[in-house]
């Protein structure tokens, strides 16, 4: 019996799929240590946890917490967070986190987090002039 090459087709993809979901694991760290202040976070299978955080409010998480939102942008690994956080302006942001078993939102301040987060990329350099 020859399978018409559609549904073959199918059935190496249907085949592949769970092989496929199962090597699909994203995972990134973040270890940050200077002037008696540590940061540490992890992030798994799109969730990030705070390792540790201290002194306790520097950076407006604690150990524990899983964080969910940067005002209205989910996070789900820690570039989000980062990339998050260095795009607020001065001041604070609010970040949803789960804690203790309940979702609550808790005021950042940037500030804290800059020597963490990475420099900002370089502007572009500007065109170069016309020619004549």
């Amino acid at each position: 019996m020859r399978l018409p090459t559609a549904s073959l087709a199918l059935c190496l993809l249907l085949a592949s799929a769970p092989a496929l979901s199962a090597t699909h694991r994203e995972s990134s760290r973040l270890d940050w240590r200077e002037d008696g202040h540590h940061l540490a976070l992890d992030a798994e299978q799109s969730v990030v946890r705070v390792r540790n955080a201290t002194p306790a409010g520097h950076f407006g998480v604690r150990a524990g917490d899983r964080v969910l939102r940067v005002g209205t942008q989910p996070v789900r690994s820690v570039d989000d967070l980062t990339t998050a956080l260095g795009r607020s302006g001065p001041g604070t942001v609010p970040v949803t986190v789960q804690r203790d078993g309940r979702e609550q939102t808790v005021q950042v301040a940037t500030a804290a987090w800059r020597g963490v987060l990475p420099p900002p990329a370089p502007a572009p350099p500007p065109p170069p002039p016309p020619r004549r």
